[in-house]
C-alpha cells in the first residue's frame, strides 16, 4: 500500500512537472512571437520613414530643377570676365532705376526704345550674349521683376527666342554702359496668357535694361 502511495505521488510530481515545463515553453513561444511582430513592426516603420525622407528629397530637387528652368542663370559677378571691366564695374555700382509705367493703353505690338544713358563701343547684335541688370513694371507702376536686389546680371543671347520678343529685338545694337528704357506691348511680352501671379493677361510691360557686358557670339 505504501508502495503504491508513493509510485501515486511520484506519478503525480512527474505529471505537474510536465505540465509546468509544457506552459512554460508555450510561454515562450508566445514572448518569441511577439518580439518577432514587434521586431518586424519597427523595420516596417524604419524603411517607411527612410522612403518618406527620400521623396521629400527627391521632389525638392524636382521642384529646384523646375525653378531653374524659367529663367536664365545669375551670372556670379566675382567670376565674370568682362570685355570692358571698368566700365562694367561703373554699370554695377549704379544704384536701381525707377522705370516710367506703361500707358495702360500701350498698343498689343509696340515695341518702344529709348536710350537713357550712352553706353560705349560697338553695339550688340542677334548671336551676342548680354549681361544685363533689369528692372519691370506694370502699368500701375507695379515692380513685378527685378535683378538689383540680387547683385547678380542675366544673361540673355539676343535673337534665340530664350527671352520675350521686346528684349529679343529691343536689345539689339545695345552698347556697354547703356541704359535702355523698353515700353512693350503684350503681343511682344506674354500675350494673353500672362506670366501668374506676377502679371496679369494682355499686360503692356516697360523696363529699364542697364548693360554691363557684351560677349560676341561664335558666328
Amino acid at each position: 500500500m505504501a508502495t503504491d502511495k508513493r509510485e501515486r505521488q511520484r506519478a503525480a510530481r512527474l505529471e505537474k512537472t510536465f505540465a509546468e515545463q509544457t506552459a512554460a515553453k508555450r510561454a515562450r513561444s508566445r514572448s518569441t512571437g511577439l518580439r518577432v511582430v514587434i521586431a518586424a513592426v519597427l523595420v516596417v516603420a524604419v524603411l517607411f520613414g527612410v522612403s518618406q525622407l527620400m521623396g521629400d528629397d527627391n521632389d525638392d530637387d524636382a521642384a529646384t530643377s523646375d525653378e531653374d528652368t524659367t529663367a536664365s542663370t545669375p551670372i556670379d559677378q566675382s567670376e565674370a570676365e568682362f570685355t570692358n571691366p571698368e566700365l562694367a564695374e561703373e554699370v554695377l555700382a549704379r544704384e536701381a532705376p525707377t522705370p516710367a509705367p506703361p500707358p495702360a493703353d500701350t498698343a498689343a505690338d509696340a515695341l518702344e526704345v529709348t536710350t537713357e544713358i550712352e553706353g560705349e563701343g560697338d553695339g550688340a547684335a542677334a548671336g551676342d550674349t548680354i549681361a544685363a541688370h533689369y528692372v519691370g513694371v506694370l502699368s500701375d507702376g507695379t515692380v513685378f521683376d527685378e535683378s538689383w536686389s540680387t547683385g547678380q546680371t542675366i544673361p540673355v543671347t539676343l535673337g534665340t527666342g530664350g527671352v520675350i520678343a521686346g528684349w529679343d529685338e529691343g536689345l539689339v545694337g545695345a552698347k556697354i554702359g547703356e541704359r535702355r528704357h523698353l515700353v512693350i506691348g503684350s503681343d511682344n511680352a506674354y500675350g494673353a496668357q500672362g506670366s501668374p501671379p506676377a502679371i496679369p493677361a494682355n499686360a503692356p510691360l516697360a523696363f529699364d535694361v542697364d548693360i554691363v557686358d557684351i560677349q560676341p557670339g561664335s558666328g
